[in-house]
């Protein structure tokens, strides 16, 4: 490229030497400015995005529906009640591979023992959160109760290894509960599990049918993950939502009104023991180990793992009973009904008003249909 200076021109050679030279500078000084500028823009809008999706998150947590009345008052008066103790019996700890796992034994008083019902409880709940509804009928029917705690959960040891690559599954949980059965020279139990509980119970009964008298699966599944049954979405993102609320305060009180929400959002119709909830709930963080926010990951990847037991049920020879609720939130009632249909000569109770919690009034109801059907194949 030439340049040519008119010397007719008014300016002198040397200005316009400046302004050609000004001309090549500027430019890549503007391509720098209109990036900048551009860098800028694109900041301030993924902030606003942010800033828009946090204040948006922010207002969904805190117009979470408040516990009615009546439940609030039941919470702010279990807080203010001294904790009973909530441990009786033989109690103590097992080894399962490299894991404590923690038991305790109830016995009848004053009556020979007939047998012996293991109870496995649901995701994210020791068990102490099993109400005396269930146990004293056992207990007064002559059968000795165990309770376990799952990995991770109550006073059994805490999963810190956890990865995807090294996750351990409903078979491994089941393998827990044998541990103590052993231990304890159990050679076979009646098996009541709920929720999560009736997954591993399920396990137990397939691969150990010899361990086991009977099985009672409570509000479960055969296949969590069936793509031809609901699967609850809403429940879970409204439990998201109560976590979010209360779960992340690390304040006992914020605990207590987490798990009387969630039991709250579970009742189905006939309400549910606030005091036991709250009670339980207390005693776990003041007396043993509080509760692993990791929990719920590892046990939903556990579930997922295992995938479905529906084919495998049909060739279950251990006597079975499936009790399930029609208002169950979590998990649909089709989820019962599904795989109880797989399991040859099973007995179906379906609760009408119950959900997805022990609510009492529904335990007693159902519990009266469970002694017989243990007296029956005792």
């Amino acid at each position: 490229m030439s340049y040519r200076f008119d010397d007719r021109n008014d300016l002198p050679r040397s200005h316009y030497c400046l302004i050609l030279h000004i001309n090549i500078i500027s430019a890549p000084m503007l391509r720098c400015l209109w990036r900048l500028t551009l860098i800028k823009t694109v900041s301030f809008i993924v902030g606003a995005i942010v800033f828009l999706l946090v204040l948006s998150c922010t207002i969904w947590v805190l117009t979470t529906p408040p516990l009615p009345k009546d439940v609030q008052k039941k919470l702010n008066l279990s807080l203010e009640k001294p904790l009973p103790e909530l441990i009786s019996g033989q109690s103590g700890y097992v080894r399962s591979g490299s894991l404590k796992i923690w038991y305790q034994l109830k016995s009848p008083e004053g009556i020979p023992v007939r047998g012996t019902v293991l109870l496995i409880n649901g995701m994210g709940s020791s068990s102490l959160y099993w109400p005396s509804e269930v146990y004293e009928p056992l207990l007064a029917a002559g059968y000795q109760v165990l309770l376990t705690d799952h990995r991770g959960c109550g006073a059994s040891s805490w999963v810190t290894n956890w990865t995807k690559e090294t996750a351990y599954d409903l078979s491994d949980m089941m393998r827990d509960n044998l541990a103590v059965m052993d231990s304890l020279g159990i050679n076979q139990v009646h098996v009541m599990g709920a929720s999560m509980g009736g997954m591993i119970a399920q396990e137990m009964a397939l691969q150990y049918p010899h361990r086991l008298k009977s099985l009672t699966s409570i509000m479960s599944s055969g296949f969590l993950e069936d793509p031809e049954l609901p699967q609850g979405k809403t429940f879970r993102y409204n439990m998201l939502r109560l976590f979010l609320r209360y779960g992340l305060s690390g304040s006992d009180e914020g605990m207590a009104k987490l798990m009387v929400s969630t039991y709250h959002s579970l009742q189905g119709q006939g309400g549910f023991d606030v005091e036991h909830i709250a009670h339980t709930t207390l005693y776990e963080l003041r007396h043993r180990q509080g509760f692993d926010h990791n929990l719920p990951v590892q046990q939903f990847t556990a579930i997922s793992l295992s995938g479905s037991r529906l084919e495998r049920l049909e060739g279950l020879e251990v006597p079975t009973m499936v009790i399930h609720g029609d208002r169950d939130p979590l998990l649909n009632i089709a989820q019962a009904k599904k795989y109880a249909a797989r399991i040859p000569g099973a007995k179906t109770l379906w609760v009408e008003g119950m959900g997805h919690a022990m609510a009492p009034v529904y335990v007693k109801e159902w519990m009266e249909h469970e002694v017989q059907f243990l007296e029956a194949n005792n």
